[in-house]
């Protein structure tokens, strides 16, 4: 029996690259104008937050967002506003001039439910050029479209990434190691 050599090729090809996931659609999105990420803190004095609405990059997505295959996400520090140009600047001093950064190793997408569904993502995250793993959970909402809404929390101490606390009024004023990162982004293509 004689096999066409073209045929059996082809089906290997095939098979290779539907093992390889390339049978399900890549889309490629972006942060969207309104989506916006908060760092919240607490003081000797009194409680604290900055807010940025200056997000960029990008993340690919399997089409309907059933998976996650990269994401890489950059805030530029002076961007952070807390309301009150002392704060803007011993925050901005102590986080240096480097972006912050986060880059995806690998997340789980759960089952939509509702058109709600879970993220959890593993990946590196760069504060003050100090680099450590971080994990982040997130809810996603499918807003139509094309577009995605993902909402979350992660808890981080600033001496972790080698940031000194801010302080003011010599010393008297200290802001503590630990705050909360909260995001509320929106992609699309």
């Amino acid at each position: 029996m004689v096999m066409n050599h073209r045929i059996l090729f082809s089906g290997i090809l095939l098979a290779a690259l539907v093992g390889a996931g390339w049978s399900v659609a890549q889309e490629r999105l972006s942060f969207q104008q309104g989506s916006r990420v908060t760092v919240e803190g607490t003081s000797t004095v009194h409680d604290w937050s900055c807010t940025t609405t200056s997000i960029t990059g990008t993340l690919d997505a399997a089409d309907g967002f059933t998976g996650l295959s990269a994401l890489t996400l950059s805030i530029p520090v002076n961007s952070l506003d807390c309301g009150n140009g002392t704060m803007n600047g011993k925050l901005r001093e102590a986080l240096g001039t480097s972006p912050i950064r986060f880059v995806l190793a690998d997340a789980r997408v759960g089952s939509p439910n509702g058109g709600v569904f879970g993220v959890e993502a593993n990946g590196q995250l760069t504060i003050k050029g100090a680099a450590r793993a971080q994990r982040v959970s997130a809810q996603g909402r499918d807003l139509g479209n094309g577009r995605y809404r993902f909402t979350g929390s992660v808890p981080l101490t600033m001496s972790q990434f080698g940031v000194t606390p801010p302080t003011a009024m010599l010393g008297t004023l200290r802001t503590g190691d630990r705050v909360t990162v909260r995001f509320d982004v929106t992609v699309g293509s």
